[in-house]
């Protein structure tokens, strides 16, 4: 009602600029009352469309480049809305060339070339296209920087956001802990507890994927959790979310029973079928993370009355459902049965049927990888194979060049799982396949400038020149991806990458050598708090010291 006053007042003023703006707030909280309305908002989306395309066919009857920009602008954020992505991708564009042409406008039109983009970032993210995504926001952040607007706090914090989403999506966790803290201090001094709350829970999920970070992970997603509280969205489900995060890190820390305490806390105030699934959800994932006695049959239990619930409703999509029979897969496989395994392999295959029918190729591109850990643990990598080929071709389709070359590489994987169960002739064509399908994915992270993708690949080359019996070559892969992981900071992955270092070393007869790389492997598997792996090399450090002094004492 007050932007409506405004732009009332600003059209009887003459200054059609002003009015133009006010008219895009007016649009902006209709778009606002339709999501805060649910199923019931449609009514105020329509009218935000109709306000919208009447207020920018007038801008271009009567040459108001401005008004323009900000109507196109308003356009390309409603067909996001409506998942129209690649009109509103027209749209936005179409808004950036018209502000381009504004030029006598300096405020307002700079403040408008900045939310354009940011606009632009948030369809490219939708749309997969990370790495644009993230050009997006950095470019947002650099018109900011030459402004001089002091009030852009908002769009800094918006820019910050976009960053992180683009990069969890990417995994570069660093990149998004530093981009998130960042943007934390410009979301508390607009107040706007949103988007403060999304920032702290990017925060809380990267540091938690990061390792090592566990006791941080669950402050920053306690926080969250709470900001989502304190806005009453508890029927949205993200609160629940936070506290499902901060249970795992809390486990991930042995904290045991003050995890169990918070979901004990909340699965009494949960309202809502969502956040009831959430929380059972989060319940089983904590079961599954103790394994004591009993815990995974009151985790089957706890799954098998989810998933009724979920049938018996209408209130929640198919890929709800979809997403609880992967949980239910996800304990099956965690049994050391062949018959349980299969069980797994049927509730992952019955998970991609139902994403299927739903149309959303991106999620049924992403439960394709626990139907081909089934098809491996039962001894069938050429099926694994298979269907993690028809991932890679789900990932084209949409356009998504990074998630493509990570199916790439998994597909790779598989392929060097089928050598090595393979005693025949065709046992060398599969190590071929993946060596070339793995040369690939490395081009295509190399396009998109994904180090930590880049490195992933330089990894799994090192395997397979290791199955090659070449190991000087594996260690240069190795080493190639351990300086990758070190510059993207991730010390978890510095651990892998040296671990292969050694083993390298190892073949090659240099027990110096490896034992060096145990020694340094051992200082980051502590520090991503990774005690198997520490173990392992702490063995490996011992062994190679040993056969070092005695090849020492030969000499």
């Amino acid at each position: 009602h007050t932007a409506v006053e405004a732009w009332h007042l600003f059209m009887a003023d003459g200054d059609f600029h002003s009015a133009a703006w006010s008219a895009r707030t007016v649009i902006h909280a209709l778009r606002a009352r339709s999501c805060a309305c649910g199923g019931t908002g449609a009514r105020f989306a329509a009218a935000a469309v109709a306000l919208a395309e009447e207020e920018l066919r007038r801008a271009r009857l009567s040459g108001d480049d401005f008004g323009e920009a900000c109507f196109l602008m308003s356009m390309a954020e409603l067909h996001c809305d409506a998942k129209n992505l690649d009109e509103g991708l027209r749209c936005a564009e179409a808004a950036s060339a018209a502000f381009l042409r504004c030029g006598a406008i300096p405020a307002t039109a700079a403040a408008g070339r900045v939310l354009v983009v940011l606009v632009l970032g948030e369809l490219q993210v939708r749309r997969y296209q990370f790495h644009e995504a993230e050009a997006a926001a950095q470019q947002a952040l650099r018109l900011l920087d030459a402004s001089e607007d002091a009030g852009a706090s908002a769009c800094r914090a918006r820019a910050g956001l976009l960053l992180g989403v683009a990069g969890r999506l990417q995994q570069k966790h660093a990149a998004v802990i530093a981009s998130t803290k960042e943007a934390i201090p410009w979301a508390q001094e607009t107040g706007d507890l949103r988007l403060l709350a999304a920032l702290m829970y990017l925060l809380a999920s990267s540091s938690h994927s990061l390792g090592g970070r566990f006791r941080a992970a669950a402050a920053a997603a306690g926080e969250a959790q709470r900001l989502w509280e304190q806005m009453e969205l508890r029927a949205s489900g993200w609160a629940q979310c936070a506290l499902s995060l901060q249970t795992q890190a809390l486990l991930a820390e042995t904290s045991h029973d003050a995890a169990k305490e918070a979901l004990r806390q909340h699965m009494r105030t949960a309202r809502g079928p969502g956040p009831r699934v959430l929380l059972r959800d989060a319940w089983v994932q904590c079961l599954k993370r103790l394994d004591g006695p009993g815990d995974r049959e009151k985790a089957h239990a706890i799954s098998d009355k989810t998933l009724a619930t979920l049938q018996s409703t209408s209130e929640l999509s198919s890929a709800w459902e979809a997403r609880e029979l992967e949980l239910i897969a996800s304990i099956h496989v965690k049994s050391n049965s062949w018959k349980k395994v299969e069980e797994a392999c049927k509730w992952a295959e019955q998970a991609k049927q139902k994403l299927h029918g739903s149309g959303d190729k991106y999620l049924e591109a992403d439960a394709i990888p626990s139907i081909a850990k089934c098809y491996i643990l039962l001894g069938r990598p050429s099926d694994a194979a298979s269907v993690l080929s028809e991932r890679r071709q789900l990932f084209r389709e949409l356009g998504a060049r990074s998630r493509e070359a990570e199916a790439m590489l998994d597909l790779a994987d598989a392929l060097c799982k089928e050598q090595v169960s393979r005693v025949d002739s065709r046992a060398r064509r599969f190590l071929r396949d993946a060596f070339q399908i793995c040369q690939e994915a490395l081009n295509a992270f190399s396009d998109v400038g994904q180090e930590t993708g880049m490195a992933k690949a330089h990894l799994l080359l090192a395997d397979i020149y290791m199955h090659r019996q070449e190991p000087s070559e594996a260690e240069h892969e190795a080493r190639q991806a351990e300086q990758l992981y070190r510059r993207a900071g991730e010390s978890k992955k510095v651990a892998k990458a040296v671990r292969k270092l050694g083993f390298a070393c190892c073949e090659q007869d240099r027990p110096s050598a490896a034992a060096r790389c145990a020694s340094e492997a051992v200082v980051f598997c502590r520090k991503a708090g990774d005690r198997y792996a520490t173990a392992e090399m702490l063995s490996i450090r011992r062994r190679q010291g040993e056969s070092g002094h005695e090849k020492k004492n030969a000499k």
